[in-house]
């Protein structure tokens, strides 16, 4: 079994069973594994040194390894890893050739379905030396990275997010798991990602909206924003856009719960991270997601570009399902 914890704090001296730790800070240097397990550095935040650190961890024994740019641990059950690509003015050809070796080293292990993804891709929406958007091409290099490995990406698209971040390149971390029991899911309110119409790019953007650990009883929701079918709404309206980004988030979790046969709704969070276009908006992201979450779960709010230039803000998260006690259990 996995889990997660957010902490200000270093992870505990003994480290057996950590899978790997993110550090939300300043600087992203690349993923390494000094400390025996990946690390990996995202700049999300302006002050100097580590804000945040978000530790992985497993209940059973884990093993680290490297292949070219990518490190890693796996569980026997699950797998992490992380990788980083340069800051660079074209990020097509690298992101399709890291999702390639990435895809790879997943099937080679034997860890071949993906469970969750993350992309912090700095001046997401800045042109390319092509006139084209950083995050479209980014965007473009993922799904041809996908088609180059033949995953039927319709059918077994993981949970993502895709946020701005300060530096850094590309950096990219992941979870995958052997069983192929992770089941993935779609809000009903909006348009496949994967499906989105060429208006926003070449290439669709290439996720699902949560996916579901059912052994472990962890839901994985995608960065969720202020989208309706396939469109923006609320333009230029932070309050707006928050009701409905947490409005698409209800929704989403009535028809896990619904499909699963399990129950999972807004007060099931166990962490939830925000994203803000504008800093000044965080403490109002913040004080909304206190009210609809509760007062004990761990909140951290990120200012970053968002990845479209009208949003204003995206909301993640990892949940707890909860089934009858014959359903779902280890």
């Amino acid at each position: 079994m996995i889990d997660v914890v957010l902490s200000v704090g270093d992870p505990p001296a003994d480290h057996g069973h950590i899978m790997g730790v993110v550090e939300f800070g300043s600087r992203a240097p690349a993923p390494h594994l000094d400390a025996g397990y990946p690390t990996v550095a995202v700049a999300t935040c302006d002050p100097p040194g580590i804000h945040v650190r978000e530790i992985w961890t497993s209940t059973s024994e884990v093993s680290a390894g490297r292949r070219d740019d990518i490190v890693y641990s796996s569980d026997g059950t699950h797998l992490f890893g992380a990788l980083r690509l340069p800051r660079s003015d074209r990020y097509r050809d690298a992101t399709r050739s890291a999702y390639r070796q990435l895809l790879t080293l997943i099937s080679d292990l034997d860890y071949p379905h993906l469970v969750r993804m993350w992309n912090y891709i700095a001046d997401i929406n800045r042109p390319n030396h092509r006139g084209l958007e950083i995050y479209r091409d980014f965007c473009q290099g993922r799904a041809e990275g996908f088609d180059d490995a033949g995953t039927a990406i319709s059918a077994r698209l993981p949970a993502a997010t895709g946020v701005g971040a300060h530096d850094g390149g590309v950096v990219v971390y992941f979870l995958a798991e052997r069983t192929g029991a992770a089941l993935h899911f779609e809000n009903p309110r909006q348009v496949p990602a994967h499906q989105y119409p060429r208006t926003y790019g070449p290439r669709s953007p290439s996720f699902a909206r949560a996916t579901l650990l059912p052994a472990s009883k962890r839901l994985f929701l995608s960065g969720t924003a202020s989208i309706i079918g396939h469109r923006s709404v609320s333009l230029g309206h932070l309050e707006g856009q928050c009701y409905t980004t947490l409005e698409n988030i209800r929704i989403l979790l009535k028809e896990v719960s619904e499909k699963s046969g399990g129950t999972v709704d807004l007060d099931s969070f166990r962490l939830v991270k925000g994203y803000v276009r504008h800093g000044p908006d965080a403490s109002y992201l913040h004080q909304r997601l206190r009210e609809v979450v509760g007062p004990r779960v761990p909140i951290e709010i990120f200012t970053v570009d968002i990845c479209r230039s009208e949003l204003l803000l995206e909301i993640e998260g990892v949940l707890d399902m909860r089934f009858p006690d014959h359903h779902g259990d280890a």
